[in-house]
């Protein structure tokens, strides 16, 4: 019976994956707020534009054909700048941002444009070089001497274009710390991003915060994103500012990487919206809440919200204490109600529980939880009580219905004629075997108890899951609901595992068929 629940544990890792796909189709056809048109008529384009952005909507859900890397960006800009008009600005815009990363395919290209286009892309690149504190940057910016400028620089400082060679520049500005380094990689601009931002790690003591300022600053100034390690900064600052530039990769590392052969397919599944959250998932802790606030550029702004698994340990504890809690009780209640409505069955006794179960049942628990705390009631326990309450109706059902199946079983008919009394007949020779349909009947609780949890958190004013995920209903924050669906399988499948193994105790004999059962399916 071990190695089948060993086994039906391993089964629920597919499955898990199984619903995560699901809950994440289901999630992303519900409205972003982001469409909401109030929102975007108060809200700048270029900033929602970024919101949309980072909450993934730009990206297929599951599957990308044709993953925009950094050179089919470029191939884009020159063609832009070659049509002229409104969507040469927005090239030249665009490769600004983008910078050094574009240099590999853009510079070889100048050649096969016109003498005008040509001198026009030269020229849109002075900004990069006056970035890179390249020698020589009025050139770069002279239309009659701008495409000389590039070609000699491409010609002289092309082969420093590569990947090893940037690793280990960044090697010895992680070891050393030394300044020729930091301008060594600045003169790469963003073609060092990917190498820069693969070796930031998040600093455990002041060692590590000096590396991580010093990487941060040269991403912080190829970017042009003022989000640096400040001098005066704790080691939670910065390792908060570490996260958020872990963000900001996570969101926009396509737009400076290349990728072919083995790593484009990668890029099929990985630059989905899918993809992006399970890469969250698995490097950065299910990531951070999405809220459609900022959480910091320029200006100061408030603390990023924690890791979704870090506010879900820190908020878990209160809704599982209530859901397992009443469950508990209410289950401790109705197995005697149901024993007694058997045992009187037909009788005024059955028919006053059951009356009152069904009432309890009808009732809602909001409106039961409204008048505890009105009466002065509240905490945990006040949440736990009330929440029983609605939950104590089926089993107390169940429990009556099997218990008056047991009773009437012939092992229980002959105990009653060797002379065994009522009491003795009903809890030791019949409740045993009537309290396996009721035990099958807990393992399915939980959702309900989850839902029912939830209300009580609010009106009792818990801080559980559940005001966070209302808050995630709203904002349609993926993370975190996703997060939830997914530690709800787990529990889920954890509990049907434990309602097999209880099984087994309240009946051994049921071990071999159950096995059996489980294997043929």
């Amino acid at each position: 019976m071990l190695a089948h629940a060993l086994r039906r544990l391993l089964w629920t890792i597919p499955a898990l994956i199984g619903v995560s796909l699901i809950t994440f189709l289901f999630l992303s056809y519900v409205p972003d707020p982001t469409d909401d048109p109030a929102f975007a008529a108060r809200t700048a384009p270029a900033e929602l534009d970024r919101l949309r952005r980072e909450r993934f909507l730009d990206l297929p859900r599951l599957f990308n054909a044709s993953p925009r890397d950094v050179r089919a960006r470029a191939e884009e800009i020159v063609a832009a700048i070659d049509r002229g008009g409104p969507d040469a600005d927005e090239g030249r815009r665009e490769l600004v941002r983008l910078g050094g990363a574009t240099l590999p395919f853009i510079l070889p290209r100048l050649d096969s444009l016109s003498p005008d286009k040509r001198q026009e892309l030269a020229v849109a690149l002075a900004p990069i070089a006056r970035r890179m504190g390249i020698e020589g940057v009025d050139d770069a910016a002279a239309p009659d001497r701008a495409v000389a400028f590039w070609t000699r620089f491409w010609d002289d400082r092309g082969i420093e274009f590569r990947h090893a060679s940037v690793r280990s520049a960044v090697s010895r500005l992680v070891r050393y710390g030394s300044s020729s380094r930091v301008g060594d990689l600045i003169e790469l601009d963003t073609f060092v991003l990917d190498d820069v931002l693969g070796a930031l790690e998040s600093p455990h003591d002041q060692a590590g915060v000096r590396r991580a300022a010093a990487l941060v600053d040269v991403a912080a100034h190829v970017t042009g994103k003022d989000d640096r390690i400040l001098p005066g900064d704790t080691l939670d600052g910065a390792r908060a500012c570490v996260d958020r530039w872990h963000s900001f990769w996570t969101v926009y590392r396509g737009d400076f990487t290349f990728d072919a052969g083995v790593g484009r397919v990668a890029g099929m599944v990985l630059e989905t919206r899918y993809g992006k959250w399970a890469y969250e998932a698995v490097t950065h802790r299910f990531g951070r809440p999405q809220t459609l606030v900022r959480d910091r550029d320029s200006a100061p702004a408030p603390p990023p919200p924690s890791p979704v698994l870090d506010e879900l340990a820190a908020r878990l504890p209160v809704t599982l204490t209530i859901v397992l809690g009443a469950i508990l009780l209410a289950y401790a209640v109705a197995i005697p109600l149901g024993a007694l409505a058997a045992a009187y069955r037909g009788q005024r006794v059955n028919v006053a529980v059951m009356l009152g179960v069904l009432a309890l049942y009808a009732t809602p628990s909001a409106a039961i939880a409204v008048m505890v705390r009105r009466a002065g009631g509240g905490g945990v326990l006040a949440a736990i009580a009330v929440l029983a309450l609605a939950l104590v109706a089926a089993p107390t059902a169940q429990q009556s219905a099997s218990l008056s199946l047991a009773i009437s079983a012939d092992h229980v008919r002959a105990a009653t004629a060797r002379g065994a009394d009522r009491a003795r007949a009903v809890f030791v020779h019949a409740l045993r075997n009537a309290l396996l349909p009721v035990g099958t009947l807990a393992t399915m609780e939980g959702p309900m108890a989850l839902g029912g949890a939830f209300v009580v958190e609010r009106v009792f004013d818990l801080h559980g899951i559940g005001e966070a995920t209302i808050l995630a209903v709203q904002q349609r924050d993926t993370g975190w609901l996703m997060a939830i669906s997914m530690i709800a399988a787990l529990i889920a499948a954890l509990v049907v595992v434990a309602g097999d193994l209880a099984a087994t105790v309240i009946d051994p004999r049921l071990g071999p068929a159950l096995v059996a059962r489980r294997s043929r399916r």
